[in-house]
């Protein structure tokens, strides 16, 4: 009798770019995605950040404010302002916690601006998902 092949899954990983120059908090954040199943890729400022974006195309990008190079404001603009990058979802992950700077984020493009104190994995897993699947 012919040994079945386990079947993998035919769903390709989602890409996530993690732009975050803090160093524990870009390995956490990756350790938290590979555990549910993504892939990740990190930058660790601004300019890197809008490079990877444009020549990596992932599924969705976690993107901090407060970088060296270019913020992540800056970093928005720039990637809602290229056709090949204007519909890649963007979620701000940052400590500004004020309103308007998170009403800043949303309108520059953000589809969700999440605060870095009250983070944990499942609220990023259910905030990730929801805007993927939206």
């Amino acid at each position: 009798m012919p040994v079945k092949k386990k079947q993998t899954s035919s769903t390709p990983k989602k890409r996530v770019l993690v732009v975050e120059d803090e160093q524990a908090l870009r390995e956490m954040y990756t350790a938290w995605l590979e555990a549910k199943g993504y892939e990740v890729d990190t930058a660790d400022n601004g300019v890197t950040g809008i490079e990877k974006a444009f020549h990596t195309a992932p599924d969705l990008i976690l993107l901090d404010v407060l970088l060296p190079k270019k913020d992540g404001f800056e970093v928005l603009t720039e990637i809602r302002r290229n056709p090949k990058t204007r519909k890649q979802p963007v979620i701000i992950l940052s400590s500004l916690d004020q309103d308007f700077e998170q009403r800043q984020g949303i309108s520059l493009g953000a589809e969700k601006y999440l605060v870095k104190t009250i983070i944990s994995p499942d609220l990023l897993y259910s905030t990730i998902e929801q805007v993927l699947n939206s």
